[in-house]
């Protein structure tokens, strides 16, 4: 379920009544203490002539007390919020709805990235303030989560939503009867992908890619995993699918492994052809014949040697440079690449369209030999990722080896001849093509 989506159907359901959509990414400012964070933009401010004057802090600060302490939080009001941890950060904002005056509260993946006890703490919370008739609405794609929270359980999809269970619905096979729901039966024509050719006949490609035993922890909290020991495969002319839920570890798997993108302290090997190479960089991952696509752009993008892009963080920049492959003259240059470099300048969603097809478009003559690809279809319409479909079984024809992650596993077993199930950090199993999104569900969605 999409934040947009969960927002869409709280304004028609709700009407007029306050709410508050907390998602998984905080909004706190992370330089101001809590009694700002709660009552930022709504300070309250002592009158002069009748008039609002200066904030009135010591109301402010008796108010969030009050607020924090409604909501189990009793960090002192100066601690700022960076300091806090990441259920208190939730709990935090549920504190500025209610300041907001909010009879709705709204949550996104509540409790993703939240240990054991801090998950506990927060149910704990929403409870007591639905006990004290606050409408509350958790948005998670765990089915544990939401038979365990939910007094009524839906499925909202395309819009659409879908009741599941009522309250007073017996428990058995609750599991099972919103793993059905959130499958919504066989794909429509949109996501029929690309018709595979048949390898019946042809002799089994080799495996061109492998990642063993790779682990990678979070890169705010160095102490959290966020994948432990995963491996996976991919042979020429094989698309692999990488399935998993928000959290699960799919993205930052392939982030980690192009370049260390994402995650921090890897630990694991990437062997292409069964031998060892080295992909601590982006620039050492090209080198050795892998690229990498994604919708999250990061801060910087440089053109390495031949016309082909790359991230960047800002540290990466003057080793870059000194090393020569990253120039102002390189940028003016026409090479085979620049229709690549040219897309990747572009910006907005119509110029991330274009970046993404020139890209899959120039892959199969590159020297590149592995594809990863990290939800690169993401808010594209039908049409778009029905074209991307397309070219990456163009690009796997072409005997390149493609690794894909996609939050629609739907898409996945269309386009995949295999998909990757992850779960908490950890590869829990694999489905073939033409498998149940059922299946999958079962293997991703955590009792």
């Amino acid at each position: 379920m999409d934040s947009p989506g969960l927002d869409a159907v709280l304004a028609q359901a709700v009407g007029a009544v306050p709410f508050a959509h907390v998602r998984r990414m905080s909004s706190l400012t992370a330089t101001l203490d809590l009694a700002d964070n709660v009552f930022l933009g709504i300070e309250p401010r002592r009158r002069f002539f009748g008039l609002p004057g200066i904030v009135d802090r010591a109301a402010m600060r008796t108010q969030a007390i009050a607020l924090l302490r409604r909501v189990d939080v009793y960090t002192p009001l100066p601690t700022l919020a960076s300091r806090l941890d990441d259920a208190s950060r939730v709990l935090v904002e549920a504190a500025r709805a209610l300041a907001h005056g909010a009879t709705v509260l709204a949550f996104t993946e509540l409790t993703a990235g939240l240990t054991a006890a801090g998950a506990e703490r927060v149910a704990q919370v929403l409870r007591r303030l639905a006990n004290e008739g606050l409408a509350v609405v958790v948005a998670s794609q765990r089915p544990s989560l939401a038979i365990e929270l939910g007094d009524a359980v839906s499925v909202l999809s395309a819009g659409s939503i879908v009741p599941v269970l009522r309250p007073g619905d017996s428990g058995v096979d609750a599991r099972g009867r919103l793993l059905e729901a959130m499958a919504g039966g066989a794909p429509g024509p949109a996501a029929t992908g690309p018709t595979p050719r048949d390898r019946s006949a042809e002799s089994p490609s080799g495996t061109v890619v492998e990642i063993v035993d790779w682990s990678t922890n979070d890169e705010f909290d160095r102490e959290t995993p966020v994948v432990i020991d995963a491996s996976l495969s991919a042979a020429a002319g094989e698309i692999v699918g990488v399935a998993g839920l928000e959290g699960s570890g799919r993205n930052e798997l392939l982030l980690s492994v192009f370049g260390r993108t994402a995650g921090t302290v890897p630990s694991g090997a990437v062997l292409i052809d069964g031998l060892p190479v080295d992909t601590s960089t982006t620039m050492a991952a090209i080198e050795h014949g892998i690229f990498a696509i994604v919708t999250v752009q990061p801060k910087y993008r440089v053109r390495i040697v031949g016309g082909i892009s790359a991230p960047a963080t800002p540290s990466m920049l003057p080793a870059l440079v000194k090393a020569g492959v990253v120039t102002r003259e390189d940028e003016a240059r026409s090479t085979p690449g620049a229709r690549a470099l040219d897309a990747v300048r572009l910006r907005g969603r119509d110029d991330e369209w274009v970046r993404i097809r020139s890209l899959l478009e120039l892959f199969p003559e590159s020297q590149h030999r592995v594809l990863l690809l990290v939800e690169p279809t993401r808010e594209l319409d039908h049409e778009r990722r029905a074209e991307v479909w397309r070219l990456l079984r163009v690009i796997a024809d072409a005997g390149k080896a493609v690794i894909v992650t996609s939050a629609d596993p739907d898409e996945l077993l269309a386009i995949s001849d295999r998909v990757v199930a992850m779960a908490g950090g950890r590869v829990v199993g694999e489905v073939g093509r033409g498998e149940s999104s059922l299946e999958l569900l079962t293997l991703v969605a955590p009792l």
